[in-house]
């Protein structure tokens, strides 16, 4: 679906257009941007992303920072959250091994790594300064051997780059789009909301966020677990069978 057929159709929700009706050139112009405006606040929402993407990098030994984003050093579109990061141990090209690395803010930067400038074979903590259009990406310590990276980041939503691109979008996305773009469009064009476009517009929303949101892992709390594998009973204060 295009831009521009969707604008139509949001329009349409909102009284702006007619059936058959397509919008103004101006119109065109005006919504396509909040079109775009809609989009991008939605990459800010995790319910809303479809998706989780590993991507996978060369470290070069010797160096410490490598820039994210377009044209940078990893070049992919600028994640908006990376969840997770990791080193692959190529020591066994045939079965790499994958480390997780520990994230640091940047207090933990500051008090955990006071001498940043050491090498080693593997690294072990990584401080993303989250800076724009490029995220600077910190591994302590510097990798002395060859290793790869791999960054868990949300996948970015496609947006409209004109009214005539056909965009593709994952299943459940497109009446989610229309009816929310009918939500923002109408301030712009003098409209109230009719009730039931609001309601769809929450609803359908809503139906991407139940989608996407993540599958929680239970687990015990080690606290309440004897080491040997006895469960707790809270009754007794004691491990279960006593």
């Amino acid at each position: 679906m295009t831009g521009g057929d969707l604008l139509a159709s949001a329009l349409r929700l909102i009284g702006v257009l007619a059936s058959g009706e397509t919008p103004s050139g101006n119109e065109s112009a005006d919504g396509l941007v909040i079109a775009q405006q809609m989009v991008d606040s939605w990459q800010a929402e995790r319910l809303v992303i479809n998706q989780i993407l590993m991507s996978e990098f060369p470290l070069t030994p010797g160096q410490q920072v490598y820039t994210c984003g377009m044209e940078g050093n990893f070049n992919i579109p600028r994640p908006a959250r990376i969840e997770r990061y990791s080193i692959v141990n190529l020591n066994n090209p045939a079965q790499p091994l994958e480390l997780p690395l520990q994230i640091l803010d940047f207090q933990e930067w500051q008090s955990l790594v006071p001498v940043k400038l050491i090498n080693s074979t593997l690294p072990q903590y990584l401080y993303d300064d989250n800076a724009y259009p490029l995220r600077n990406l910190n591994y302590w310590c510097i990798p002395s051997v060859p290793v790869k990276t791999r960054i868990y980041g949300w996948q970015p939503i496609s947006t409209f780059p004109d009214l005539v691109t056909d965009v593709q979008f994952p299943p459940a996305y497109i009446k989610a789009i229309r009816y929310n773009l009918a939500v923002d469009l109408a301030p712009e064009f003098g409209r109230s909301v009719p009730p039931e476009v609001a309601a769809q517009a929450m609803l359908t929303k809503g139906i991407l966020k139940s989608m996407n949101a993540p599958a929680p892992q239970m687990q015990a709390d080690p606290a309440v677990v004897n080491p040997r594998g006895r469960v707790y009973n809270w009754l007794t204060d004691l491990p279960a069978g006593r």
